[in-house]
């Protein structure tokens, strides 16, 4: 249990939003609102997760937001399946969200089928970035440790690279040609010629993991959002 007193927690909160309010703030700019019409039935599950998706977008909290973008999706998807009067929740009891889009897509749920290519981009979003990452952490103690544990890292960023490059292929270019520099060795560092040669991973470049990271993974968790209000609006969107 935290032994900090409630004002002490709340003087901790308060300096943290201080110190990071620009930064939320746009955040929170980068969101468009999702614009829908409040008389149409949706789940409600839908909004909560959309809810969750937004905070945590502005949190920086990437990851988080595109799994809860993913789940609102899935909720959409079972939602919208569950209205024909002849299908059965055991149908979709147990589905993970790949699985109720290609149901959906089979029975041609007739409002879902201009969405599924969205859900099917949005599905390969959550699976590689947020649920099944690929790169797995381990204990670097010897040179063969750390050959382990960069082949995982790099094979990470080719994956995320990928996963841009579905979307924005010059975005792609734009990352992969950012130079990076190692101050203890005076050296300009291309990070997609880093990345390409799969070894030697230079971890004192200036923003190498952190800010080239943050750059890809805040950009799919904004595709994230973008496809939520697409499948959000296309389905109770405001005429």
């Amino acid at each position: 249990m935290n032994t900090k007193s409630l004002e002490e927690c709340k003087q901790i909160l308060q300096k943290g939003d201080s110190n990071t309010l620009e930064r939320r703030a746009k955040r929170l700019q980068e969101l468009k609102q999702i614009q829908t019409n409040g008389r149409l039935f949706s789940s409600q599950k839908e909004w909560d997760y959309a809810s969750e998706a937004s905070d945590t977008y502005i949190d920086g909290n990437y990851r988080s937001a595109i799994f809860c973008c993913a789940c609102a999706v899935d909720q959409i998807f079972r939602y919208e399946y569950m209205k024909n009067p002849e299908s059965r929740y055991d149908e979709i009891d147990g589905l993970t969200f790949g699985q109720i889009i290609r149901l959906c897509k089979e029975k041609e749920v007739k409002s879902l089928l201009p969405l599924i290519n969205q859900a099917f981009l949005l599905n390969d979003i959550r699976n590689d970035v947020a649920t099944h990452p690929l790169f797995i952490d381990v204990p670097v103690e010897s040179d063969p440790d750390r050959q382990l544990r960069d082949s995982l890292l790099l094979r990470d960023i080719t994956k995320l690279l990928e996963l841009v490059g579905k979307l924005d292929l010059n975005l792609r270019h734009e990352i992969e040609s950012t130079e990076l520099i190692s101050e203890s060795e005076s050296t300009t560092y291309i990070f997609g010629e880093v990345v390409k040669k799969q070894s030697d991973v230079p971890y004192n470049l200036d923003g190498f993991w952190g800010l080239i990271e943050d750059q890809i993974l805040k950009f799919l968790a904004n595709q994230a959002w973008h496809i939520l209000k697409i499948v959000s609006e296309g389905l109770y969107g405001i005429e």
